[in-house]
Order: C-alpha cells, then sequence, then structure tokens
C-alpha cells in the first residue's frame, strides 16, 4: 500500500486585501492540511502541481516560513512540486525560490526540459547526491509492485500547454524506455481544462489530452482553485484557501486528496491493481454573501434603516455558517469575509450613496474580518439614460457605435458619483480603463491606472491614506510581540487605498 497525497495552489505570502491575517491565513492552513496529510493519512507521498508560493519575489519572512513547515515533514516524506505561473513567469530567472528549496533538499522541484527537442520533453532523474537546480521525474519504490511509482512534472506553460502536453507524453515514453517500465505514472501539472469549471475555461482541450492518458494513470493538476474531476485519471483539487469571493462561494470545494494505491491484489502480481481517491476539505476562512436591492429606497436614510435590518436578519444564518467543521478554530467560528453586494437601481444620486459607511457597520455588527463590496447598481438617471438613449447618436450606418454609448453612460456614471465637479475627468479615467480591460491588459496595471488617475485628479482624499510599512522580515513573530509595546497588528496596520469604483 502506498498513500500519495495531492495539494495545490497554496499561495503562500497572499497579503489579501493587504491583511496580515489572511497572509498569516495561508500559512495556517497548509499547516493544518500537511499535519492531517502525515498523522491522520499516513502519506508516503506530497505532490503539488504548482503556486507554492503567490509570488516569485518573496520577503524573506515568507520564506522563513515555509522553510519552518517543511522542516516538520519528515524526511522520508518526500515533497514533490513543479511550477505555477505565480511561482515563476514564461521568462524565468536563472534560479528562482523553487530551485533553492530543491538544492537545500527540502522539496523535490520537478520540470520538463523543452527547448533542446522540439518534438520531445526530455526528464532528467532524481539524484539526491547531485540533486542540481531541479529534475524531471522522481522513482518511488514500492513493496509489492515490480516497477516504481514515477512522479513527473511539467511546469506552467500558458497558451504553449497543447503544444507541451504532446512533447510531455512522448518524452515519458521515451524515458520509460530507457530507465524502465513504471507500475503507476504521477503527472504534475497546472493548468486549467475547457469546460470543467463553467466560465472559466481553460487553455487546454480534453482532444489535447489523448495521448497523455495512455502514458500517465494519474494528472495531477493546479491552476484553477475548484475542484474538479474527470475521466478517473484527471484530479484537481481546488486551493485551500479562497482567494476571492467567487472562490468563497459554498458550491466551490477547497481542499486536497488522498490517493491509495493496492499492489496486494494485482492479478499479475507486479503492477497497480487499483487506486482509491478521496477528496478533504481544509481549514480555512469562511466567505458570506449578503445581497441587497437598494431599487425600494428613496432617501439614504431609508436605505441605510433597512439595510441595517437587513443584515441583522442575517446574522444566526453567518454564526451557523461560520460553525461548520472546516471554518471553525479550536473549536469556535471564525471571523469570515463578507461579500457585501447590492443590487437594484437607486433612487438618489450616487454620490450620497456611502458604501464605505455600510461596509464599516457591517464588518462590526458581524465580527467580520473584512467586507468586500460589490456594487451592480444602476442610478435611476442611468437607467432613464438607457431607456431615452438618442438611437441617432449611437447607431451609425446602422451599427451600434459602443464608443458613444459607452461615453454617454460614463459621463452619467461620474455625474451621479462622489467625484461629480470633474465628470468629464473622471469618465475619461473609466473609458481608459475599460479600454485596457478589452485588451486584457493585466488587471494590476488597470487598478495602478486608476489608482494614479484618482491621486491626480482628487489629491485631497489620500491625505488620511496611511503607508502599510511592513515589519522586519527577519524578526519572529514572539519576538515582535515583545517590541511593540502592546500594539497590535490590526491598530499598526495602515488601510490601504482604494481605487474609484466604477
Amino acid at each position: 500500500m502506498l498513500t500519495l497525497s495531492h495539494i495545490a495552489d497554496t499561495h503562500l505570502g497572499h497579503r489579501q486585501y493587504g491583511l496580515k491575517q489572511r497572509e498569516d491565513d495561508m500559512v495556517s492552513t497548509v499547516r493544518a492540511a500537511l499535519d492531517e496529510m502525515i498523522e491522520v493519512r499516513e502519506t508516503d507521498v506530497i505532490l503539488l502541481p504548482g503556486d507554492l508560493f503567490h509570488s516569485r519575489d518573496l520577503r524573506p519572512k515568507i520564506l522563513h516560513q515555509i522553510e519552518k513547515e517543511l522542516e516538520q515533514v519528515p524526511d522520508e516524506i518526500p515533497v514533490l512540486v513543479s511550477r505555477g505561473n505565480h511561482d515563476e513567469n514564461l521568462t524565468p530567472r536563472d534560479v528562482t525560490w523553487l530551485n533553492y528549496l530543491h538544492q537545500r533538499g527540502q522539496i523535490v522541484f520537478l520540470e520538463a526540459e523543452l527547448q533542446a527537442d522540439p518534438e520531445t520533453a526530455w526528464f532528467n532523474p532524481y539524484n539526491p547526491n547531485e540533486p542540481g537546480h531541479s529534475a524531471g521525474f522522481y522513482d518511488i519504490d514500492t513493496e509489492g509492485l515490480d516497477g516504481p511509482v514515477r512522479v513527473f512534472g511539467l511546469q506552467w506553460r500558458g497558451a504553449k500547454t497543447g503544444q507541451a502536453l504532446q512533447q510531455v507524453a512522448d518524452g515519458i515514453q521515451e524515458t520509460n524506455e530507457m530507465h524502465g517500465e513504471p507500475a503507476w505514472t504521477v503527472l504534475l501539472g497546472h493548468f486549467g481544462i475547457e469546460d470543467e469549471v463553467p466560465t472559466l475555461g481553460g487553455t487546454v482541450t480534453h482532444g489535447e489530452l489523448r495521448n497523455l492518458k495512455d502514458v500517465v494513470d494519474y494528472l495531477a493538476l493546479g491552476h484553477i482553485h475548484k475542484r474538479y474531476e474527470s475521466g478517473g485519471w484527471i484530479y484537481n483539487p481546488g486551493s485551500p484557501e479562497a482567494h476571492n469571493t467567487r472562490e468563497g462561494r459554498p458550491e466551490w470545494d477547497h481542499g486536497y486528496y488522498s490517493i491509495e494505491l493496492d499492489a496486494e491484489e494485482s492479478e499479475t502480481g507486479g503492477d497497480v491493481a487499483g487506486f482509491e481517491v478521496e477528496h478533504h476539505p481544509t481549514k480555512r476562512r469562511p466567505y458570506y454573501r449578503i445581497e441587497f436591492d437598494v431599487t425600494a429606497y428613496e432617501s439614504p436614510g431609508d436605505l441605510e434603516a433597512a439595510f441595517q435590518d437587513h443584515v441583522r436578519d442575517e446574522e444566526a444564518a453567518i454564526t451557523e455558517y461560520c460553525s461548520q467543521d472546516e471554518f471553525t478554530a479550536n473549536g469556535e467560528p471564525r471571523a469570515p469575509i463578507i461579500d457585501l453586494r447590492f443590487t437594484g437601481t437607486l433612487q438618489f444620486s450616487r454620490g450620497d450613496f456611502r458604501t464605505d459607511e455600510l461596509a464599516a457597520w457591517t464588518e462590526d455588527t458581524c465580527d467580520a474580518l473584512y467586507v468586500q463590496v460589490n456594487t451592480g447598481i444602476r442610478t435611476a438617471n442611468v437607467q432613464q439614460l438607457l431607456s431615452e438613449i438618442d438611437e441617432d447618436e449611437v447607431f451609425k450606418d446602422g451599427k451600434l457605435n459602443t464608443t458613444a454609448l459607452e461615453n454617454r453612460v460614463f459621463e452619467t456614471i461620474a455625474n451621479e458619483s462622489i467625484y461629480a465637479d470633474q465628470a468629464d475627468d473622471v469618465a475619461e479615467v473609466l473609458g481608459n480603463a475599460h479600454q485596457m480591460a478589452q485588451a486584457e491588459e493585466a488587471v494590476e496595471d488597470i487598478r495602478d491606472s486608476v489608482s494614479s488617475a484618482r491621486q491626480e485628479l482628487f489629491p485631497e482624499l489620500a491625505d488620511d491614506v496611511v503607508l502599510d510599512i511592513e515589519e522586519d522580515p527577519f524578526i519572529d513573530d514572539e519576538a515582535a510581540e515583545e517590541a511593540s509595546d502592546g500594539t497590535t497588528d490590526d491598530e499598526a496596520e495602515g488601510e490601504t487605498e482604494e481605487v474609484m469604483e466604477q
């Protein structure tokens, strides 16, 4: 019997919403999962196909934390890791933190050599005496099997994944001919598959996996943060933590797999007779959605009173939801992240709709860690604009002039916002952001563009912003507490500036 554990997308170092507590959540969730794998599942091997880290540019403290966690894994349990898009982009550096951990013997970093031969990937065997910067495959000798359980790694390839998979299939076959046939084969990969998660899409089709299935028994995936399985050989466990409000929905499963190989009942006496896969939810921070329709309220006061009644009515449901086992810590519900969504048509000026004040009240009332506001509302003026807009203005030669329509909408939104004094400039900023989004530019670039424009147009709104100065990255948590003279993390953390709402 051999037991493997499959976890992915740990994103260590992700300080979500600028909160130190969320950065700590990423570590504590992984720690609890590793402890469970070792103590309860009695795992022999840990598989991690990509996004061990949230960024390739690590602060020293994050690297120190993961090294401490890996030190708790017994030496006889290998941690096999492939590279994800957050660990490294498609123009890799000569040495990454994965290379560093590999050379220190804390992980085995697996990747394919794809450049030497355009037809076939090359996989070097792992040599513990000369580990190098990485390896191509790792053999696990298992009692009762004629051959090893062989684990290969394929790094993130983005749009080139389909091409790489054919190279990998040929490379695995060539490797087996050279090093002997394995009893069972695993491939670590970091990519999505079409149709497995609706609306997310993917870079790989099932057709592109056809040749791979001939040489791989278990495809251990990461990248998509929702659990899914396909064909009895493709498994994606979902990230241990949710990383946005969509991922926090109840229908998104998060956790890890345990895989038990059965060698004892093999009819041939030397091959894997079968395997059983079980999914286990991870201990994590809960998300809870509150929706509120603003349509019925004629004034800010009426809306605020009705909203507060609505949230109070949700309190019992929030407590019950957060009391589920995966959301508790030491038997107590953990403070949730609230996904606060406003919908409908606003009957008064958008500038009088103070979502920040409603969010702060909700955070306090619900004992929430954080409240993420999402507004899907229209003002009455925007609604009227859409119903009365001049067709001659937005239609040219029978075709919709989307630019003219967008400009009118953005101007109306700007006039209905707290930025109405410079509505034309704000409308231009919104239009530019929309064009960047249509061009599929990076979210970070869009955010920085809007934030920079906001600072130029409204410098007075940045007066109360406090810079979030990182703690000393080399000081441990106990020493930090002693040196802080009682100041809490929440008090020391500055608020981060929000970009303009559209």
